[in-house]
């Protein structure tokens, strides 16, 4: 079952870790951010290794689609039908990417639900 809250909080961390570590570590900074951010999703909701990976996955893939919504109004806003058409392409990049992040973030939530160690 999916736990939207922490769902939400693994999608504001996600952000924040993966900023905050891409800044440190210039190459795995953001591998490892989005990882804790799994992890913490999972360690959240508890359950089986398998509950942790769907809920980080989840949470992983609403990050990517919320990102893509607020590219495509905020460029259409800004820059008319050429910002539409760019923050178009950038989110298409984007739903390419989501798919390494919703496995990154499965993984740690696999991870968390496991450390937590509850059935």
């Amino acid at each position: 079952m999916i736990d939207w809250g922490a769902v939400i909080v693994g999608f504001v961390l996600s952000i924040i870790l993966g900023a905050i570590f891409g800044v440190i570590i210039p190459f795995w900074g953001g591998f490892i951010g989005l990882l804790l951010a799994g992890m913490v999703v999972g360690y959240m909701v508890g359950g089986d290794a398998g509950n942790g990976m769907v809920n980080g996955a989840v949470s992983g893939a609403f990050g990517g689609i919320v990102l893509s919504f607020l590219l495509l109004i905020f460029g259409t806003l800004i820059a008319g039908l050429l910002g539409f058409a760019v923050a178009t392409i950038t989110s298409f990049v984007i739903f390419i990417g989501l798919i390494g992040v919703i496995i990154v973030m499965a993984v740690g939530g696999a991870i968390g639900s496991v450390v937590k160690g509850e059935d």
